[in-house]
């Protein structure tokens, strides 16, 4: 039976390495994801991949937690490498790294886990990082405070199929996004669409250059277990991956960008609140880490942001999400910060 290993305190986490076949060392896997929040898979077959990612969250707790479709909810199309796995390369271009973000943390139902399964790694770099959450509201003072009064607004811009039919980001076309024609019948679906922006819902809106852009907030402050008997404040969000000053979502023929964030109220991101975010982020690093062919990471979506260095050569990754839950409401006992 393989042994758990231990990571430097470099990384600060715990891996796990078993086969594909789940046994006693399942258990101990779903263990250390239970406990730290991230556990590391080795040797597990592609065909694989979906199967001992579900049942290991399954057995860290979550029983009845199914798979989630990637495409359905999120704001963009991914390409599909299998019937609940996406293709991770289709996010920002190789040579540029991908900035701290919780899958779907834009939305208000977010994944609980996320999985990563490294097929063929890059020819040089391309290493995946890990951030805590909890660290990381514990790290911007003041702000954090701003985060929880007033929250996030995300933004998608889209094209329409007939006033705009060259927009090509994978935000897509209205009309494929809310399956429908009628203008008014799509705004009505975006206010009543309860996944991305609660009760409130979301609003879709025409904008410049024969574009239509859809905006929802979202609380930036949420709260995860990070014991059995303590609850941390944690900053689950998607900023520094969507904000207009990242040049993900530009596209080549000039038109705006595709996404883009600032506070609940409206207001923009300041340079200097942006630098905050970004050095409290760069103090919540936890894990950095080169994956090998046949591992899979499994995290837990809502305690770890992550990203990944830029790299050279072709990179194979997949991944994957859990179904999701609302974002969590206050506790009613005590609140820990690391």
């Amino acid at each position: 039976m393989a042994s758990l290993l231990i990571l430097s305190s470099l990384f600060g986490a715990t891996l796990a390495s078993q086969n594909a076949v789940l046994s006693t060392q399942h258990k101990e896997a779903a263990e250390v994801l239970r406990s730290k929040g991230v556990v590391l898979l080795d040797d597990v077959a592609k065909e694989d991949f979906e199967k001992v990612a579900m049942e290991t969250w399954q057995a860290a707790g979550y029983p009845d937690l199914p798979l989630g479709d990637y495409n359905n909810m999120g704001s963009v199309t991914r390409p599909m490498v299998g019937a609940n796995v996406y293709d991770v390369a289709a996010g920002a271009p190789k040579h540029l790294p991908v900035s701290p973000h919780s899958e779907q943390a834009y939305l208000f139902h977010v994944p609980r886990f996320a999985a990563f399964m490294c097929i063929k790694p890059a020819e040089k770099g391309g290493e995946l990082q890990l951030f805590n959450n909890v660290r990381l509201g514990s790290r911007l003072g003041p702000l954090m405070e701003k985060f929880g009064k007033l929250g996030i607004t995300y933004y998608r811009i889209m094209g329409d199929k007939v006033k705009s039919s060259n927009w090509s980001y994978p935000t897509g076309m209205w009309q494929d996004r809310f399956h429908t024609d009628d203008w008014l019948e799509a705004k009505k679906k975006a206010s009543e669409n309860v996944a991305f922006g609660g009760l409130q819902g979301a609003v879709l809106r025409e904008f410049e250059q024969n574009l239509v852009v859809m905006n929802w907030t979202v609380p930036a402050v949420t709260f995860v277990n990070t014991s059995s008997t303590e609850i941390s404040r944690a900053v689950l969000q998607s900023i520094l991956d969507s904000h207009h000053s990242n040049n993900y979502a530009a596209n080549a023929d000039g038109s705006p960008a595709a996404l883009d964030s600032t506070w609940g109220d409206g207001s923009q991101f300041t340079m200097e609140e942006l630098q905050t975010l970004k050095d409290a982020t760069k103090e919540s690093l936890e894990v950095e880490v080169l994956l090998k062919s046949r591992q899979v990471v499994v995290i837990d979506n809502w305690r770890f942001a992550h990203g990944r260095l830029s790299y050279e050569g072709a990179r194979n990754h997949a991944a994957l999400i859990s179904d999701r839950f609302p974002r969590a409401e206050p506790p009613r006992f005590r609140v820990s910060e690391l």
